[in-house]
C-alpha cells in the first residue's frame, strides 16, 4: 500500500487520474490485514490489493461527485454492491478515479477537476469515459480500477492506455444502481494490467443481487487463467468485422489487428470477415443513450447550467428535442439488433474488431471534434473513433479489450473481443494466450 501511495504521488501530478485518495483510510485499511494475518486469519483472496473506483459509483465513506460541481461533498452511507464485495475480498479502496461530467464522453475531463492525460503520451487524451480509472492502472497507481461502461467506457481508455478493460454480459456484475434498471445498457466492469488480475477482481465483483434483476438467479462465477491459455485458441471460430460504420481505419491499428489475427490463426482459430452492411442500429443507439441521459439528468439544466461541462448541456438539450416516434421505436430497435447479432453466434465463437479505429487524439480536442485518421479527416469523434463498443452495451454481450502493441509513434492499441453472453472466461483464456505470447505486463509509460 505504501508503495502505490508513493507511486500516486510521485506522478498523479502529471496524469491527474484520481479525483479522490485517501491515503490514511487506505494505510489502516492495509494494516488491519497485516493483524489479520497475524492472528492466523484469513483476510481474503483479495487481502491488501488496492484498488480504485470510478467517480460515478457509491463508495461508502469517501466523496461520490461524479466529476461534478453539482455533487461536491456527496459522501454515501453505503458502498454500491460491487465495491461492498471487493472490500469483502479483502481488497482496499485508496480513491476515486477521474471521469467526464457523469460519464457524457470518451474523453476524460470535467470542469471541476480538468483534464486527464494518458501516461504513454501527457499531450493524449486516456479516452474516457474510465480514463482515470485506465490511466491509473496503466501508470502503476493501483492494479485494480473499477470502471463503468454505457457505451465503451472500459474499453476505449483500455485501449489507448496499454491495459486490459472488461465489460461484462449485462447482469454479470450487479448494477443495483442504475435507475432503468428493466432498459439499462451500463455495467461495471474492470481495468487491469494482468490477465489474473482481470480473473481475480471479476471473481469478486460477480454474482447475484436482489436489487439487480439482470443478476437474480446467476450464481457466482469462479474465473481463472487456464494452464495452456493456447488451448482456448484450437478450433475457435472468429469473426472480424474491421469496420463498424466508420470510413477509415489508422493503418498501424489495422497492421497491429492482422498481426494479432495471424497468431490467432497459427495457433488453430478459423479467422472469417464480417459483412460491411450489417445493422449496427447506431441511430437507434444513440436516441436511447440521449433518452437514458435525459431522464436522469435533464434537472440539472435549470438549476445548474452555469457550472456544467458544455458537452453534457449539450446532450441534454439535444435529448428533449428527440423525435417522439424514434424514442418509441429505440427498444423495439435494440431487441431487433440483439437477435441480429446473437445471430451471428450460431456459427461463430467470438466476434473481433479494433476497439478503436485510431490512436487517442489530443487531451484537449472536444467530443464534438472531427478526428483525423491516415491524415484524412475522417469526420465526428463518436461515428468514426470509437463507433465499435457501444454497440455491445445494448445487445448484452461481454466485451474485452486486449493490448495488441504500439504503433510507431508507442501508442498502445487495443483488439476488442465480444463473446456469447456469461462467456466472460473464454475471452480471459483468448486474453491470456495474447498474454503469453505477446506480453505487455513489463511494458510501462515513461511518463
Amino acid at each position: 500500500m505504501e508503495s502505490v501511495l508513493a507511486r500516486i504521488a510521485d506522478v498523479d501530478g502529471r496524469v491527474n487520474a484520481y479525483a479522490t485518495v485517501d491515503p490514511d483510510q487506505a494505510l489502516r485499511g492495509a494494516a488491519a490485514v497485516d493483524e489479520a494475518v497475524a492472528r492466523g486469519e484469513d483476510p481474503g483472496p483479495l487481502a491488501g490489493v488496492p484498488f480504485s473506483v470510478k467517480d460515478l459509483v457509491e463508495t461508502a465513506g469517501m466523496e461520490t461527485a461524479f466529476g461534478s460541481h453539482v455533487f461536491a461533498s456527496n459522501v454515501p452511507d453505503k458502498d454500491a454492491v460491487a465495491v461492498a464485495r471487493l472490500r469483502q475480498a479483502g481488497a482496499i479502496l485508496i480513491g476515486k478515479t477521474n471521469t467526464p461530467e457523469f460519464g457524457i464522453k470518451a474523453l476524460t475531463n470535467n470542469p471541476r477537476h480538468g483534464y486527464t492525460r494518458n501516461p504513454w503520451d501527457l499531450e493524449r487524451s486516456p479516452g474516457g469515459s474510465s480514463g482515470g480509472a485506465t490511466a491509473a492502472v496503466a501508470a502503476g497507481m493501483g492494479p485494480l480500477g473499477m470502471t463503468t461502461d454505457g457505451a465503451g467506457s472500459s474499453r476505449i481508455p483500455a485501449a489507448v492506455c496499454g491495459v486490459l478493460g472488461l465489460k461484462p454480459t449485462l447482469g454479470r456484475v450487479a448494477n443495483e444502481t442504475a435507475i432503468e434498471l428493466f432498459s439499462t445498457f451500463v455495467n461495471l466492469g474492470l481495468a487491469t494490467r494482468t490477465v489474473a488480475d482481470m480473473a481475480a477482481g471479476l471473481t469478486a465483483m460477480s454474482g447475484p443481487d436482489d436489487g439487480d434483476p439482470w443478476s437474480i438467479g446467476r450464481p457466482a462465477a469462479v474465473f481463472a487463467v487456464p494452464e495452456n491459455p493456447y488451448r482456448a485458441l484450437k478450433g475457435l471460430k472468429v469473426l472480424v468485422f474491421r469496420r463498424m460504420g466508420n470510413r477509415l481505419v489508422d493503418n498501424d491499428v489495422e497492421a497491429l489487428l492482422d498481426a494479432r489475427l495471424a497468431f490467432l490463426k497459427a495457433e488453430g482459430a478459423d479467422i472469417s470477415e464480417g459483412p460491411d452492411d450489417f445493422d449496427w442500429s447506431k441511430a437507434s443507439q444513440l436516441t436511447a443513450m440521449r433518452a437514458y441521459q435525459r431522464a436522469r439528468l435533464g434537472w440539472l439544466l435549470e438549476a445548474h447550467e452555469n457550472v456544467l461541462d458544455p458537452v453534457l448541456t449539450a446532450a441534454l438539450k439535444e435529448a428533449a428535442h428527440q423525435d417522439l416516434a424514434a424514442v418509441q421505436a429505440a427498444p423495439g430497435l435494440r431487441s431487433g439488433l440483439f437477435r441480429r447479432v446473437q445471430a451471428l453466434f450460431e456459427p461463430y465463437d467470438v466476434i473481433v474488431t479494433p476497439t478503436v479505429s485510431a490512436p487517442p487524439p489530443h487531451f484537449r480536442h472536444t467530443q464534438d471534434d472531427p478526428i483525423t485518421i491516415n491524415n484524412e479527416l475522417a469526420g465526428p469523434l463518436r461515428a468514426n473513433w470509437y463507433g465499435y463498443t457501444g454497440t455491445f452495451n445494448h445487445t448484452g454481450h461481454p466485451a474485452m479489450s486486449i493490448p495488441m502493441g504500439y504503433t510507431q509513434d508507442g501508442l498502445p492499441a487495443g483488439m476488442q473481443v465480444v463473446g456469447r453472453w456469461f462467456d466472460e472466461q473464454r475471452l480471459i483464456a483468448i486474453a491470456a494466450a495474447c498474454e503469453a505470447r505477446h506480453p505487455w505486463v513489463d511494458e510501462w509509460p515513461t511518463l
